[in-house]
Parts: C-alpha cells; sequence; structure tokens
C-alpha cells in the first residue's frame, strides 16, 4: 500500500473517531438563589398608623408576586428561591408565632418538582390566606397601651443567623416592616453589637413613620446607620412611609437590581 493511501485511512479513521465520540458535557448552570427574609413589627403601630394592617399585607403579597416572578423566570425546576414571614420578638402578643411563620415559608429546594408548577395556585391561596389571618390575630385590641414594643435588635442578635443562608450563590434580602427604631425604647446602648455577622445582607426597612415635627426622622436614620455600621451591614435602604403604590416600586427595583 503507498504511503498517500496509508495517510487517507489514517485521516478517515480519525475522522470517524471524532464524528462517534460523545458531545461534551454541558456545564450545570447554578442560578442565583434568592432568599427573602420578611420581618414584622407588630406593635401598637397596627392601630395606630391608618390602615396599617392592609398597608402591611399589600407590601408582603407584593414581595410574594416578586418571589413567584422569580420563580417562574427559572422555569420553576430550576428555582432554589425562598421567602420566610418572621414575627420580631414581643412581649404579652400572644400569638402563635412559630405556626404562623411555619406557614408562611416556602422553599423551592424543598418541593418536589413535579409539584413546584401545578401546586403554586394552592401555595399562592394558602399564603394569603394565612398572612390575613395572622393580621387578624394580631389586631387584638384597639388601646395602643394593651401592645409591647417589637425588638428588632432581638431578632438579629438570636434569629437571623438561622434565616441568613451563607453560600455564595444567594442573595439574602431581609424587609423590615417596622415604624422607627430597632430596638424597644430610644436607649442606644441597647444596640449592642452581634457575634454573627451577615455579609452581602440587602436590608430594607419599610413603612417607617416618624413625627414630622422635631426631626425624628434624622433621629431615626441616624440610630439605623451607626447600628449597621457597627455591624457590617452595608447594603441598606430605608423607605418612610408614603403612597404604597411608591414604595412597591421601590421594592421591585431593590429586587430587580440583583437578577
Amino acid at each position: 500500500m503507498k504511503k498517500n493511501s496509508i495517510l487517507k485511512c489514517i485521516i478517515a479513521l480519525l475522522v470517524i473517531a471524532v464524528s462517534c465520540a460523545p458531545p461534551p458535557k454541558k456545564e450545570k448552570v447554578v442560578h442565583v438563589k434568592h432568599n427573602y427574609i420578611i420581618l414584622l413589627d407588630l406593635s401598637d403601630r397596627l392601630i395606630i398608623q391608618d390602615n396599617q394592617p392592609e398597608r402591611d399585607k399589600e407590601i408582603i403579597k407584593h414581595l410574594y408576586s416578586l418571589f413567584e416572578d422569580k420563580v417562574m423566570k427559572e422555569l420553576y425546576v430550576k428555582s432554589r428561591d425562598e421567602i420566610k414571614v418572621v414575627i420580631a420578638p414581643q412581649l404579652g402578643s400572644g400569638l402563635a408565632t412559630e405556626i404562623y411563620e411555619d406557614r408562611l415559608y416556602i422553599n423551592m429546594e424543598n418541593i418536589k418538582n413535579i409539584f413546584r408548577k401545578s401546586k403554586e395556585g394552592e401555595r399562592h391561596k394558602m399564603f394569603y390566606e394565612n398572612l390575613d389571618t395572622l393580621y387578624k390575630e394580631a389586631v387584638f385590641s384597639k388601646d395602643p397601651k394593651k401592645y409591647y414594643g417589637a425588638d428588632i435588635w432581638k431578632y438579629f442578635y438570636e434569629d437571623l443567623k438561622t434565616d441568613f443562608v451563607k453560600d455564595s450563590l444567594t442573595e439574602n434580602f431581609l424587609f423590615i416592616l417596622t415604624d422607627g427604631y430597632p430596638i424597644v425604647g430610644k436607649d442606644k446602648s441597647k444596640l449592642q453589637p452581634l457575634n454573627n455577622k451577615f455579609p452581602n445582607l440587602k436590608v430594607a426597612i419599610i413603612e417607617a413613620s416618624p413625627r414630622e415635627t422635631d426631626m425624628e426622622w434624622d433621629r431615626i436614620m441616624s440610630t439605623w446607620q451607626e447600628w449597621f455600621t457597627e455591624i457590617g451591614v452595608t447594603d441598606y435602604t430605608l423607605i418612610k412611609r408614603k403612597a404604597i403604590t411608591k414604595e412597591k416600586e421601590e421594592l421591585k427595583d431593590l429586587i430587580n437590581e440583583n437578577q
């Protein structure tokens, strides 16, 4: 056999080998997870501010719809997202806090693929119903003196470490519905540094309702800013109570920045 013929045979065999080789495996794309934590202050703000329970619920339902949009964009089966409603520690509330927090928690990773889309309507309905029931129970009196203050600092100190997801492919959002300060009373000395750090935590304080007459908004902002600086939270937004449509737009923009 001539050398040229041998060479042609070798080339032909190489072409066949390459064409028969299995295609390279596609790299598995891991989508960025969103972890939405919604912290509620259920103190006397519920009755002092006009229509506050309805405003709270509208904001929370809006956040839930944004969570649903994210899940849908990832075709349900690729979603790792979760949303949870938690309640700031509060003396004397009488609420079954753990039961409501369990009912108002959805983690897509805990749901079988076959049920992620097919049960979407049922999850939506149950979330809304449990939220409505929670606020009915939370507004137990028209007397502000019967409500204790909500201790947001205590949540940061005791419970946030459980709700915060540490992996590097998770964006953690903490939405705090409160009228003002992170502590019961206004004694800044109670705002001690935390043992746990929360890098890249994005915080939005929503529905802050300071008095207009004595620069209280400036004091509220200063308290949060000083404390956040001490505990290493750098990405935060304070949203003053205003037209609820504008607040919802701000929240949507905040989330969309991290899609």
